[in-house]
């Protein structure tokens, strides 16, 4: 009861036309810290029954949809003391220097140290062995003896498993959000964090949609086609890869077609090459398009 009364809080807030200048006051940090409480402690009494939920309610309410609220309210940020412009490799909405900045970062921050936090208690916990898959583990003391067995089903176990994959996942969202402030290179942890879950459990493919969108465009978008038609053909694939392999697509027809009328002139050797590298890049991806199956 508690909890849902804190989400349905949360849902006012959210839904005020001024959240943005809402979602970071004291009170309101202080209802998400409670609601992240409640989850965590539901998780761990009834993990079959409400973990995945509890987990669910915990990453959307707490992290991600204040994160998707301060990304797409191009108006925040234009407070007193806010910065002129914006950081280019910023949001637009985030003003450099500006204190919804300064709390955005704080978020972002407090969101990994609870997730790596959560990943090594559910490791203690359930006693996972999960050095052959992760480098964040936790690490039994060998001087304290031999372990006392875990009290718990094969159901709770495979729900620990599980939880660690998604918080694996989480930790690569929160490091590939942060990529995107100023004065922030996080790729390479989002991508490692990626790749750890999908050492977790190799049958989920979501961590391969999240690498493409980390991959952006580069390479005229080849590496992020790759990483969705991996996370396609994964043995539980993520719906939402195939729109965004869909927009991949569409794109590689529209830059074939311009360069097929782009005129050809004389150019120097290393533009040449620049020229017949993104050719040869722009073509394999719009033959992918041509070969893939239009069931969707």
């Amino acid at each position: 009861r508690a909890v849902v009364e804190a989400v349905h809080r949360l849902d006012l807030i959210l839904g005020n036309k001024a959240a943005y200048q809402e979602v970071f006051k004291p009170e309101n940090i202080s209802l998400r810290n409670k609601l992240r409480e409640l989850c965590v402690k539901l998780m761990f009494l009834h993990p079959v029954d409400y973990g995945r939920k509890a987990e669910e309610l915990l990453w959307r309410k707490v992290y991600y949809e204040v994160i998707q609220l301060i990304k797409t309210n191009k108006k925040a940020g234009e407070s007193p003391g806010a910065a002129l412009t914006p950081c280019p490799s910023a949001p637009q909405h985030i003003h450099s220097r500006s204190a919804l900045e300064c709390a955005y970062r704080t978020h972002l921050v407090a969101g990994l140290g609870f997730y790596q936090h959560l990943l090594l208690y559910i490791q203690s916990h359930y006693q996972l062995e999960l050095q052959c898959c992760i480098d964040w583990t936790h690490v039994t003391d060998p001087l304290m003896g031999c372990k006392k067995p875990v009290s718990a089903s094969e159901k709770e176990m495979e729900w620990a498993q599980l939880a660690c994959h998604r918080c694996l996942v989480y930790l690569g969202d929160l490091a590939r959000y942060q990529n995107e402030l100023a004065g922030v290179d996080t790729e390479l942890l989002a991508e490692r964090f990626y790749y750890q879950a999908l050492s977790v459990a190799p049958q989920i493919g979501m961590p391969f949609n999240q690498l493409g969108t980390l991959a952006g465009s580069k390479f005229y978008n080849v590496e992020a086609t790759y990483c969705y038609l991996r996370c396609i053909q994964s043995e539980v694939s993520f719906e939402g890869a195939y729109g965004n392999l869909k927009r991949l697509y569409d794109k590689a027809a529209k830059m074939y077609h311009q360069l097929k009328k782009c005129e050809t002139r004389r150019l120097s050797p290393s533009k040449k090459r620049g020229k017949d590298i993104k050719r040869l890049l722009v073509s394999f991806m719009y033959l992918q398009s041509l070969l893939q199956p239009k069931s969707r």
